[in-house]
């Protein structure tokens, strides 16, 4: 058994109950649209997917928590096999971030299902990219960092004081992620821009919304005021997980020694 197989299994009640998860919300969503009004349907899914989406967080926690109890656990075995500390940390890594491609491509699939079904037209290319930004620029990242933060624990064991202050320490993490974005969006502007995606949303939506004239076109309301779409969350995510996909690679050896 590969170790990817290995994690596969270890993480199978993780994974199963994601998989439960989008499957009763895809359900509720089809029976909007297929009963009821797709339009609708489109509000309540995007405002659901506020609420669906961070479940994915869940992902990287109990990976840390796994590596975190498997230090002095039954399958402390793992932290001493043969195998390079690359390749543990490269299938760790790698099976969290199958689960959430899959997690957050169901999601993407299963809004721009209903965005079609109400009426919504836009460029092929705008899912595809919305996942890509989510995936390396957030959930790659938090992945990454979640494997560093559990081999942290599992090598040098802290006592509770040393618990104490890591917890305190995670939360300067959202301050780091913040001061990342901003530094991506006001320092990083040389790197290439996607163009502004062409959306035109429904006539029924611009009468909501005051606009007479027929379909509103998002895109020519906000090319006065934004030119493009920034790619540079998208390298500093991958800049970042490479780093600490590094450093945990490096921690799992010191894991192997404690």
């Amino acid at each position: 058994m590969n170790l990817f197989t290995l994690e596969l299994r270890k993480h199978r009640l993780l994974i199963a109950g994601l998989a439960l998860l989008l499957l009763v919300w895809v359900a509720w969503l089809a029976r909007g649209v297929t009963g009821g009004d797709p339009l609708l349907t489109l509000g309540l899914a995007l405002s659901s997917l506020l609420a669906i989406a961070p479940f994915g967080v869940l992902v990287p926690i109990v990976l840390a928590r796994a590596l975190a109890g498997e230090a002095a656990g039954p399958l402390a075995f793992l932290l001493a096999s043969p195998r390079s500390g690359r390749a543990h940390a490269a299938a760790r890594f790698g099976v969290g971030f199958a689960v959430l491609g899959v997690y957050y491509a169901v999601l993407v699939a299963t809004v721009h299902w209903v965005a079609a079904a109400a009426g919504v037209r836009y460029e092929a290319w705008l899912p595809l990219a919305v996942w890509v930004y989510t995936i390396a620029g957030w959930a790659a990242p938090l992945l990454a960092l979640g494997l560093v933060y559990g081999l942290l624990v599992s090598a040098y064991r802290p006592g509770r004081g040393g618990q104490i202050v890591a917890v305190a320490a995670s939360a300067g993490v959202l301050a780091g992620w913040s001061w990342l974005g901003r530094f991506a969006l006001e320092r990083l502007g040389f790197l290439p821009q996607l163009p502004l995606p062409q959306v035109v949303l429904p006539e029924k939506v611009g009468r909501f919304l005051g606009v007479a004239g027929g379909p509103l076109d998002l895109k020519a309301a906000l090319e006065p005021l934004v030119q493009g779409v920034p790619t540079a969350p998208v390298w500093v995510g991958l800049f970042v997980t490479l780093a600490l996909l590094a450093v945990a690679a490096r921690l799992w050896e010191e894991a192997e020694w404690a």
